[in-house]
């Protein structure tokens, strides 16, 4: 893998953190532009962008996590805006849109809004739910707080990233990744903390969990999907029988593909949630096979 360029961009007083690979591939094919799932950040993209090596790829770290320095509250819609003003910034057309989770519900409302800018969308297990569940989740958990929520107390203190990466690779769902990408989740989830030696979380566990809840609060994603008139291709996961505590379940609607004007799906059973950490060869495979027909 070529040598990875990083830099920020300012967005109306925000700091953006900009990750570019194989920029002498500019010009060439279409750029591919990656967004992240909650709590993680541009780096879990690596072990895919290793076997892109003639493709032309950036990733953002998403506002609140990362590198990047953006306060506000916690809004997905803020959080596309971001990404539509960051692609006219960086002044990227027909652009591949590859997101993961959240990152996919972000791509998705971006192409929404601005359809010029994308050639192609990859929602990776997206987080858009069907109407009715967002309907029941909403009424369900209208009263709780972020810190109501399992990831507000995840571990914040930590000697090294690889204590981290030990502890992880013994928990699921870290246990079903691939151990390259844990290591590269971990390597660059942590920043020092004031004034002391521990390290902490990039992406505060508090803030992590307000993101969580308020995808409740993105009915509005059913009403944009007709607008989503650039290709798409869907990769969805096996859904959980466990309920909302269960992250490794899909989040997708299963009637998404057919919700949109021109969507092919992937349905893969096998994997769970984590399909770019699970196997970054398929998410490469399948973005070559994309971009050959862009």
């Amino acid at each position: 893998m070529h040598a990875i360029r990083e830099y920020s961009l300012d967005i109306d007083g925000d700091e953006f953190a900009v990750f570019e690979w194989n920029a002498e591939a500019a010009g060439t094919a279409p750029p591919i532009l990656m967004l992240h799932a909650t709590g993680f950040h541009s780096r879990c993209w690596q072990q895919v962008i290793r076997q892109l090596p003639d493709r032309h790829v950036y990733a953002i770290d998403l506002r609140f996590h990362g590198d990047t320095r953006a306060e506000g509250e916690v809004d997905w819609s803020l959080m596309a805006e971001d990404i539509g003003l960051l692609l006219a910034r960086l002044e990227l057309e027909q652009v591949l849109g590859v997101g993961h989770s959240i990152g996919g519900h972000l791509i998705a409302r971006a192409a929404a809004a601005r359809p010029e800018r994308f050639c192609h969308a990859l929602l990776i297990d997206p987080v858009i739910m069907s109407p009715a569940d967002y309907d029941q989740a909403s009424e369900a958990m209208a009263d709780l707080s972020p810190r109501d929520h399992p990831v507000s107390r995840r571990k914040n203190s930590w000697r090294d990233a690889d204590e981290m990466f030990r502890r992880f690779s013994q928990r699921h769902p870290f246990c079903t990744w691939q151990p390259e990408v844990l290591r590269d989740y971990c390597d660059y989830a942590l920043r020092p903390r004031d004034a002391q030696e521990e390290l902490e979380l990039a992406c505060d566990p508090v803030n992590e969990a307000s993101i969580y809840l308020h995808k409740l609060r993105n009915r509005d994603i059913i009403t944009l999907l007709p607008q989503v008139t650039v290709p798409v291709t869907l990769m969805r996961a096996a859904a959980s029988e466990a309920g909302e505590e269960d992250l490794s379940g899909s989040p997708t609607w299963e009637g998404l593909a057919a919700a949109l004007p021109d969507c092919r799906e992937l349905y893969l059973p096998q994997y769970n949630h984590f399909i770019p950490m699970q196997d970054p060869a398929l998410v490469a495979r399948t973005i070559e096979a994309i971009l050959a027909n862009c």
